[in-house]
Order: C-alpha cells, then sequence, then structure tokens
C-alpha cells in the first residue's frame, strides 16, 4: 500500500490533535495552543503544548515532539499504518488501495522478518547449546546474567560456514 504524502497530508489536517491527545491527556486551553503536563515524563508544570492550527504537540521538558500519526505510533504503540488506518477511518477517509507493486514488496518484507526471526533463535540456541560454553563463561564474567541474555535475545555466532544456512534452508536458496 503506498501511502502518498498528499494522503498523509489530508489525514493529519482532518485530524484534531488537540482532540485525540485529549482523550488519554488533560489539556486546557491557552490562547491559540492547549498545554498539558507531558504524558512522556513526570512532571507538575505543564511544558506540554499542542497547536491545531499547525498540528504538531511539543514538549519544552523532554523534547517530544510530533504529529497526530506520531502520537499514536509513540504514544499507543501502534505500527505506523495501524496508527494510519486508525486515523483514517476516525477522519472519514478511505485507505489508498494496495496495487500490486505494493502488495509484492509487503510480502516480501514479511518474509524477511519471518527469516530473521528464525536466525535470531537459530543464534540463541547456539548459546544455549555445547558451543556456545565459552561464549556463556564470558558473558558470565561480564556480569550479564542468562535472563538478562534472553531478554534481550542475545545469542551465539558459532566459528562454522554454512550452518546457519543449513538451518534455514526452509526459506529456499535467494541466489
Amino acid at each position: 500500500m503506498a501511502l502518498t504524502p498528499q494522503f498523509l497530508d489530508e489525514l493529519r489536517g482532518r485530524t484534531s490533535l488537540s482532540a485525540l491527545i485529549g482523550k488519554t491527556t488533560k489539556l486546557t486551553k491557552a490562547g491559540r495552543e492547549h498545554k498539558g503536563c507531558c504524558p512522556f515524563h513526570n512532571e507538575k508544570t505543564p511544558s506540554f503544548y499542542v497547536n491545531d492550527d499547525k498540528g504538531f504537540y511539543h514538549c519544552f521538558g523532554c523534547s517530544a515532539h510530533g504529529d497526530a500519526i506520531k502520537w499514536m505510533t509513540d504514544q499507543r504503540g501502534l505500527p505506523f499504518m495501524d496508527a494510519v488506518k486508525e486515523l483514517a477511518q476516525a477522519a472519514g477517509l478511505d485507505m489508498p488501495a494496495m496495487d500490486r507493486q505494493s502488495a509484492a514488496k509487503a510480502e516480501r518484507a514479511k518474509g524477511l522478518h519471518e527469516v530473521m526471526s528464525d536466525a535470531a533463535d537459530w543464534f540463541v540456541e547456539q548459546l544455549n547449546g555445547l558451543a556456545g560454553n565459552d561464549a556463556r563463561a564470558l558473558l558470565d564474567r561480564r556480569g550479564i546474567t542468562p535472563e538478562t541474555a534472553r531478554a534481550f535475545g542475545m545469542g551465539f555466532a558459532p566459528d562454522s560456514r554454512g550452518k546457519l544456512k543449513t538451518a534455514l534452508k526452509t526459506y529456499g536458496d535467494p541466489m
């Protein structure tokens, strides 16, 4: 799905940023802007401003800055496309149709994510297997606990050519 700059500008223009942010953050009118305590950091004095005319928010305390889409991705934790879809639905805009080229690109990206995830899992298995004894000892000497290694997805790449390729053979040879 190709999102043109014109579509995104139209979406931003139809979205009342103060109403969107006001759903989760208490805002008060301050001249042409709205202000409130920043939802991105703890504060007692409002330093978070929303400007509907310009279509952005800014915090003078932590420098958080963005538009409606960035708000949805940062504050709500939505992926970019989900944020755009939700805002478009609220604004009464139809999402652009996906063309063949965009669909193929999205499918390739999905496949790459799967391969990368499986490769990361394989490296973790290597760290936890016999070949990873020295690597685990090194992590221990550096104060990295097994829980921390697991939380950050740390793995080990053994000195063995072709083993990862063999482990990922179900994806075929791209060459």
